[in-house]
């Protein structure tokens, strides 16, 4: 009596669990497969788009298995009555649950791959991807829960009694998630983008999130801004109206020289400083104003454009040793008597 009782609890029991243990354990090995042998292959890395799809697919492995695994116990150990239909519902509910997390994989990967894509086509990828799979997310809970017989329309009302309370719990993240929303819809930044912040810190945008912005400085430091407190502060966007700016070199000549002379070859050394330089959409505008007979000489200004804010430091480098060495071939700026700083070529003294 006890070893038939012993034998009917392990085949209404134990065997059903470990065939769906084995199953499980079976799902996670295909998954593991195929996220480090499959998707891993340079031939499929380099086709984007079935990588994603690969990846995403991988994810569903241990449901699907899970839910075969499931469907097997039933029909090995004959079940009968209710708890037979909970397992169906639970087969069911494998399913649907095992599509949506394909579908939120995949939805993510694709977002982020068209905001890195040519064109650009999404402003920034990482705050849009994590919309973008809260709204699968969403979706495929309440299809779930509807295709197991629990109507979404009540629940709802009855969760919206308590919205108020959990709207007050979530005011920063939303406020944050809100602010980067208006963000990217202003175009007032977007990935790519050199500004500067109030506090003087500056770099390029990384990324915008549902919660922060993330610049990244000169020094290749990170700095994160909170959206709402980025969008409450005064910035600098170095690429509106356009990327080019004006670099301004202040400088100074000995009394004597011929100032039309020296205004012709400051604008061919802007010519020559420009040449390690991207100029297809820059202007080539230059011009020379003279500011003040000081002292030590005559102060001038020479101001060119720059492709982007961050080549500002390059170019007034590259003109100062192409004007160097046209001053130096014509004889302009020889070494004076009385140098206010004594120097190699008395003629020039930059500002700053």
């Amino acid at each position: 009596m006890i070893a038939t009782l012993t034998w009917s609890a392990i085949q209404s029991l134990v065997i059903p669990a470990g065939i769906i243990a084995l199953a499980v354990g079976l799902g996670f090995l295909l998954q593991f497969v195929m996220d480090r042998r499959v998707t891993e292959s340079p031939a499929i890395r380099r086709r984007t788009w079935l990588h994603m799809i690969l990846q995403a697919v991988g994810a569903g492995f241990v449901f699907w298995m899970a839910a075969l695994g499931v469907q097997v116990a039933i029909d090995l150990t004959g079940l009968a009555g209710p708890i037979v239909h909970m397992l169906d519902d639970l087969v069911l509910v494998l399913v649907l649950l095992s599509v949506t997390v394909v579908a939120i994989r995949f939805t993510g990967a694709a977002v982020l791959q068209l905001s890195r894509g040519p064109g650009r086509q999404i402003a920034s990828g990482a705050l849009f991807a994590s919309l973008s799979q809260v709204l699968v997310a969403a979706m495929g809970i309440i299809i779930i829960l509807e295709s197991i017989g629990i109507h979404v329309t009540p629940l709802l009302t009855a969760l919206g009694v308590g919205g108020l309370a959990v709207a007050l719990a979530l005011q920063p993240p939303l406020s944050n998630l809100f602010s980067g929303l208006q963000l990217v819809a202003s175009h007032e930044v977007r990935p790519g983008d050199y500004v500067m912040l109030q506090s003087g810190q500056a770099g390029f945008v990384e990324e915008i999130n549902w919660r922060s912005i993330s610049i990244r400085e000169p020094t290749n430091n990170i700095i994160v801004v909170p959206n709402q407190l980025f969008t409450q502060s005064v910035f600098v966007n170095y690429r509106l109206p356009e990327p080019q700016i004006a670099a301004r070199v202040s400088l100074k000549v000995a009394y004597g020289s011929d100032l039309d002379f020296v205004e012709r070859l400051a604008l061919e050394a802007v010519q020559l400083a420009r040449q390690g330089f991207d100029r297809r959409e820059t202007s080539s505008d230059a011009w020379v104003s003279f500011e003040e007979l000081g002292d030590a000489g005559v102060s001038l200004a020479v101001s060119f454009y720059v492709p982007r804010i961050v080549d500002q430091e390059r170019a007034t480098s590259a003109f100062l040793r192409c004007f160097y060495k046209l001053l130096s071939e014509h004889g302009i700026g020889s070494p004076s008597k009385k140098p206010v700083v004594p120097r190699a070529a008395k003629f020039a003294e930059p500002r700053g």
